[in-house]
């Protein structure tokens, strides 16, 4: 009797994103850079208690992440840019595109908020709001005409050239194909996507041909991790950003500099953000750490199921506002809540 498998395999229908994926990539052939980085987000945790106290607001972690990403690049412009007839052309504006997970996971597509260098963090999880909850309402139309609409109905075969032929008309020629419902620049400079809300730390993105974006960022699951921290072994919240970079566009002096800003604005958003907001700077105290072994307090939530935060990454419930992964909303809750289904089961994060 032979040993070989006997299986049988079966179409998988295609839809949504999942179609236009087919058509998006060949077999890669371009220069890529992957690398993530630990951060410690115990003052990011506390940075969103006091934005929620004060103005009613809960920024995600990948809020964070993606206005974190957008000062980076505004200090290193050069990765700030797009290929456009073989030559790097930088934007003088940082567009972040948050992407968002629609009807948990049956789609997938995003809300690019412009100029994310320039604006409070406040100002971005605002619009994200907003912006999400048009796409979970079948309001936005761009979603609608484009992904959900002219574009699924058509095979991969006629996609793979279409979409070529509108990238070239997007970004060579300036000329957006709005009769299709599309808008301009629909990817904007850069993208932030979460995975923690599948319990995963790491994992990098392919790059989007159509997007032609430099760089995706990635958000990890917030996790008590035991570190050293003046020679001793302590507890501490933290999670990883992962990114994968156009080898292209940046090389090793560029995404160092990209990773050491992206580090110190998770590590301590205050020193970005308190000013224009007008918060006080709580000091460094205010969270201390925990020896390993000591337990956590009996008050902190043990599973995402008794905490109220919400998830960063992209999953929708039906009772609160949530933005997620770039942004998952529901829609009756005015609160941008942190983290993905992984991130809520962190203890420091409930206080």
């Amino acid at each position: 009797m032979s040993d070989a498998p006997k299986g049988t395999y079966r179409r998988s229908p295609e839809r949504g994103f999942r179609k236009l994926a087919m058509a998006f990539w060949r077999a890669p052939n371009d220069g890529t850079i992957y690398g993530h980085q630990q951060l410690r987000v115990k003052r990011a945790l506390q940075f969103q208690d006091d934005l929620e106290e004060k103005f009613g607001i809960r920024p995600s972690i990948g809020m964070l992440m993606g206005r974190a990403v957008a000062v980076a690049l505004t200090e290193t412009p050069e990765a700030n840019s797009k290929i456009i007839w073989g030559q790097a052309y930088i934007k003088d504006t940082v567009d972040v595109y948050y992407q968002v997970d629609l009807g948990d996971g049956t789609d997938l597509s995003g809300v690019v908020v412009a100029d994310v260098g320039k604006k409070t963090i406040l100002e971005v999880a605002k619009t994200l709001r907003d912006r999400a909850g048009k796409l979970h309402k079948g309001e936005d139309v761009q979603y609608e005409k484009t992904q959900k609409g002219c574009l699924s109905r058509m095979p991969s075969w006629i996609l793979r050239p279409l979409l070529g032929v509108l990238t070239f008309f997007e970004y060579n020629l300036g000329l957006t194909p709005s009769i299709l419902g599309a808008q301009p620049e629909p990817f904007g400079t850069v993208m932030v996507t979460n995975v923690s809300m599948f319990g995963i730390d790491v994992a990098y993105a392919p790059l989007i041909p159509v997007a032609r974006v430099p760089l995706i960022a990635l958000v990890g699951a917030v996790v008590d991790t035991a570190i050293v921290v003046d020679g001793e072994v302590v507890v501490e919240p933290c999670m990883n950003g992962s990114a994968t970079f156009d080898h292209r566009v940046l090389d090793g002096n560029k995404i160092g500099r990209i990773v050491r800003r992206v580090k110190a604005y998770m590590e301590d958003p205050y020193a970005y953000e308190a000013e224009a907001l007008g918060l006080e700077v709580p000091p460094p105290t205010t969270l201390p750490l925990r020896p390993t072994g000591q337990a956590a307090p009996a008050s902190e939530p043990d599973s995402a199921a008794e905490s109220d935060e919400v998830q960063d990454g992209v999953s929708l419930s039906e009772s609160a506002v949530e933005v997620q992964d770039g942004v998952a909303l529901s829609e009756s809750d005015v609160d941008i809540r942190d983290g993905v289904e992984g991130e809520d089961s962190n203890p420091e994060e409930s206080k």
